[in-house]
């Protein structure tokens, strides 16, 4: 007898028209509590419709490794379905790089899930100005990514070198990019700012200071790397962003998230218009963009540079088709529309009372029971994780399935180990 399956994240129109087409493997359902659990039912998730699905936990507990598990099975779906999709991972520790690897190391725990180790065809892209660095460690990487400084606002540039648009530094930046057109330079902002007659020498040199260092992030070039190189039909594009400053990445995300955005919306045009008419066109298809230790780009309190363009993802990302994985181990610090728009949460284990608190307060309007009760009654396992799934207004304890690519992001040990197959 065919054990019957747990679809989260599907509503009952969907499920009627597609059945379970389009949803992917998270996992299996816990049955008891403690030590005294096992698994049962398989966790199907829905990648078919844009979703927002808030990734929680204490450190060590699982996060970024079922973050991972969404782009390994968004990457083996039918050929019919991942053609319309694309990941895009945001790697702030530098661990998703090991997709490309299978995970012999799991082998057998792998064969008691009735699967085995794949490594996946996934493009890791590095800062432009930091390829030298790769290349002298060994890190092989498939692309490049940079920035041109003509693209950036002064409110960008304001954001990132943390200074205030109406104070002196901020006021002469507006003037100075407004006197620069077509595809400048950082040099050139510094030459328009020394020509400046307006402003004190000691606010100048400030100004051009902070430019100065710009030029040593390594993302700026005279070219701007295509949105569409990290959207490939079927593809998943990881852009490492974990040796540069958090102003930096802040930045970098923020210019990803409106191009993204932008891509999308003129995509979806595209595509309605394609069913009115009946013609195919090429499009950059659907994506799901899957980030890791989110709290830092749209905190709760404060504003980055990522912080405008990653919430209109959020608040209007769903009618052109882009989805986010957003990754914390610090719930009470996301920016609160992040939660409250989440339709699915996976949290593994937290004990901290203002992280518990965060999630309490996206279910409680329809929920009788408290999430505390959910999370301390799972089995001490790496992987096993409460998922609230708004659609069906349910909770259910599950174990995450293993990785079938390499995990990078296990904590070292001391003692060298080998390898025991």
């Amino acid at each position: 007898m065919a054990v019957e399956e747990i679809v989260v994240g599907r509503d009952p129109d969907d499920m009627k028209k597609y059945g379970k087409k389009g949803c992917i493997f998270l996992g299996k359902h816990i049955v008891g509590k403690g030590s005294d659990f096992h698994l049962t039912n398989p966790v199907l998730m829905d990648v078919l419709r844009p979703h927002i699905v808030l990734v929680t936990g204490k450190r060590g507990q699982g996060k970024s490794y079922s973050a991972a598990i969404i782009a390994e099975e968004i990457m083996k779906l039918p050929d019919d379905i991942k053609s319309n999709l694309s990941c895009l991972m945001i790697d702030t520790m530098g661990i998703f790089w090991s997709m490309k690897n299978p995970n012999d190391n799991d082998l057998l725990l792998l064969n008691k899930w009735g699967m085995k180790p794949l490594g996946f065809n996934v493009k890791n892209i590095v800062p432009v100005g930091l390829v030298d660095f790769y290349d002298k460690a060994g890190i092989a990487y498939d692309g490049t990514f940079s920035i041109k400084p003509s693209e950036l606002s002064a409110a960008d540039w304001a954001l990132t070198f943390n200074i205030d648009i109406f104070e002196p530094l901020g006021i002469l930046l507006e003037r100075t990019l407004k006197k620069l057109s077509g595809n400048y330079s950082i040099e050139d902002i510094i030459d328009e700012i020394e020509k400046d007659s307006r402003t004190d020498n000691k606010d100048k040199m400030a100004l051009e200071n902070r430019f100065v260092s710009a030029k040593g992030w390594g993302i700026f070039s005279d070219k701007a790397t295509p949105i569409e190189e990290f959207l490939e039909p079927g593809g998943t594009a990881i852009l490492d962003v974990s040796l540069q400053e958090w102003n930096v990445r802040n930045l970098m995300v923020g210019i990803l998230s409106r191009e993204v955005y932008q891509a999308r919306v003129s995509a979806r045009r595209q595509e309605e218009l394609a069913v009115i008419g009946g013609e195919d066109v090429k499009k950059v298809p659907m994506t799901w963009i899957i980030m890791d230790e989110v709290h830092n780009f749209i905190p709760d309190d404060g504003v980055t540079a990522a912080t405008k363009d990653m919430l209109t993802l959020i608040k209007q990302g769903r009618q052109p088709g882009i989805s986010l994985v957003l990754i914390t181990q610090r719930p009470n610090k996301l920016h609160g529309d992040a939660i409250s728009q989440s339709d699915m949460v996976i949290s593994h284990r937290l004990t901290a009372k203002p992280d518990l608190d965060a999630l309490s307060a996206v279910m409680q309007t329809y929920l009788l029971f408290d999430i505390r009760k959910s999370i301390s009654s799972l089995p001490r396992l790496k992987g096993a994780a409460v998922v609230l799934d708004d659609n069906s207004e349910r909770l259910f304890n599950i174990q995450v399935r293993p990785r079938q690519s390499w995990h990078a992001g296990a904590s070292p040990v001391a003692i060298k180990e080998k390898s025991v197959y």
